[in-house]
């Protein structure tokens, strides 16, 4: 009988030897990668990354992201961030969870999208440039989605032959959320029947907080909510507040904190600290005698700002102090008349501009944008007229509207967002022709809302105080999912709105303001 044949055993030790040789050799022919720089020149590199660079190379290596993860890291490159729009398609029948943050071409001076030489033409010869750092929100109600339509990631087949995800529709008023306000790089979001806050989430990390569900308002006021989002520096907590009709009837005048009226109102306030599991009530808030609502919250300075927008008021800017609860008014710029008229009121708008609280006033008199920054914070002879901008075409058309401080660029530009155009609006103040820039988002048929956020890496975990923080991911199954009148590419294109404005020297005092310095730089 032949004996058979001895199994041939292969020395594991040699193979990995060999495999170990292969590879040191292979680096040595490919030369030394990314991941061999020192830390420190890393982080140097790094820290001079716009966003969307940032988001790309943190999926490089594992070096990198390491590197963008780490809280250091992420404190250093906020600490010279700078506050863009963040854009998104409204639509009444459609959900948008996308958001697009617009940073100025890395080959431009701003937005100036004819020194940008990597941008392109379209059809109709309009210089464009894609959005490319595409970000998401939560969903209002990702748990209903799911269950209501089934497995939405089941893929279909195109007439091609190609699977692709199946596009599903969901209501509105279900899933859709609202955008409140931006602090230190977290975003406040609002369910909109009744503009009630119930989430923030810092979109570039992809992380959100549920918020405890509040008290409810009446229902028969049907009125909104008013909120905001800011930061208490005495106690490093973040704070949101919710203004709204408490349901008990008020049988005696309460003075009003803003203006020192007397009057009959049910507005109350309640606060909330992230990592705790309820609201605090704190009393009498902020209210006007026409119901409108509070309107542009901005935070500054440990405080979120609003327009009090009502008759005849003096003092329209209220605010309220996340470190001793209060609200209080601010005083406001010396326009024109110490009264401010409805009229005035509906063309006035609010932001913060390099860390300076701004008031933006479209005077429909003189048909000018007058920019007033509060150089010292809290003192009303530090407000400073820097810009008196015309809005009157060669067609003696008066660009109407409210024009939204969005962005005071190191360049020396300002970028609004015009509601009414639905398009940001660019204007250089050191360019020789002086006239205003249109730039719309095309690729969706729908008008647009912008916030001015300045993007952070710093995550939720690391920022927020609390036992009873529960931090749960963007990028979830649900994420995933393909939504009706969602798109894939949308595009920043300079358009000509026939627009001529003379730019008033006067109107502008680098030195008094003290930015000379920084735009020159």
């Amino acid at each position: 009988m032949k004996k058979g044949r001895k199994p041939r055993v292969f020395n594991t030790h040699k193979v990995d030897k060999e495999m170990d040789e292969f590879k040191k050799q292979q680096k040595q022919n490919l030369g030394p990668s990314v991941a061999d720089l020192p830390r420190p020149i890393s982080l140097s590199i790094l820290l001079r990354l716009p966003t969307k660079r940032l988001l790309v190379c943190r999926c490089v290596c594992k070096t990198w992201r390491n590197i963008i993860s780490d809280p250091r890291f992420a404190k250093l490159d906020f600490s010279k961030a700078e506050a863009f729009p963040l854009v998104r398609s409204l639509s009444c029948t459609h959900i948008s969870r996308n958001l697009y943050l617009v940073e100025p071409p890395e080959n431009s001076s701003g937005f100036d999208l004819r020194e940008y030489c990597d941008c392109g033409y379209d059809s109709e010869y309009h210089f464009h440039m894609k959005l490319e750092t595409k970000l998401k929100i939560p969903l209002r109600n990702p748990e209903l989605a799911m269950n209501t339509e089934g497995d939405a990631n089941v893929s279909g087949i195109s007439k091609v032959g190609v699977k692709r995800k199946r596009c599903i529709k969901l209501r509105p008023k279900d899933h859709k959320l609202n955008l409140v306000n931006s602090c230190n790089g977290f975003l406040c979001l609002s369910e909109p029947s009744r503009n009630d806050p119930v989430v923030v989430c810092n979109p570039i990390t992809g992380e959100f907080i549920n918020l405890p569900v509040p008290t409810q308002a009446d229902e028969s006021t049907k009125r909104f909510s008013d909120c905001g989002f800011g930061f208490s520096p005495k106690t490093n907590q973040y704070v949101v507040i919710r203004i709204f009709n408490q349901q008990e009837q008020v049988r005696q005048r309460v003075r009003e904190p803003i203006t020192g009226r007397e009057l009959f109102s049910p507005r109350v306030a309640e606060i909330h600290t992230l990592g705790t599991k309820s609201w605090k009530r704190i009393g009498w808030a902020a209210s006007s005698l026409c119901g409108y609502k509070l309107e542009f919250p901005s935070y500054l300075n440990g405080a979120v700002h609003w327009l009090l927008k009502d008759y005849d008021i003096s003092e329209y800017i209220a605010s309220f102090n996340f470190d001793n609860e209060i609200f209080q008014p601010v005083p406001p710029p010396p326009l024109k008349h110490g009264m401010i008229s409805w009229e005035t009121m509906k063309n006035m708008s609010l932001g913060v501009l390099r860390d300076t609280l701004c008031i933006c006033d479209h005077d429909s008199g003189s048909f000018e944008i007058n920019i007033w920054l509060m150089k010292e914070y809290g003192v009303q002879e530090s407000w400073t007229k820097v810009f008196c901008i015309k809005t009157i075409t060669e067609g003696s058309r008066w660009l109407r509207g409210v024009y939204e401080p969005i962005s005071y660029l190191k360049s020396g530009a300002i970028l609004f967002f015009h509601r009414l155009a639905s398009a940001m609006v660019y204007y250089n103040a050191k360019e020789w022709y002086h006239r205003l820039k249109f730039l719309k988002v095309r690729g969706v048929k729908s008008k647009y809302e912008a916030i001015a956020h300045t993007p952070s890496f710093i995550s939720l975990n690391d920022a927020v105080i609390g036992d009873n923080l529960v931090t749960l991911s963007i990028t979830s199954r649900c994420a995933g999912l393909k939504l009706q009148g969602e798109t894939k590419a949308l595009f920043l294109r300079e358009e000509d709105e026939d627009v001529d404005t003379d730019f008033d020297q006067s109107g502008v005092d680098y030195d008094t303001i003290g930015f000379e310095d920084d735009i020159s730089n």
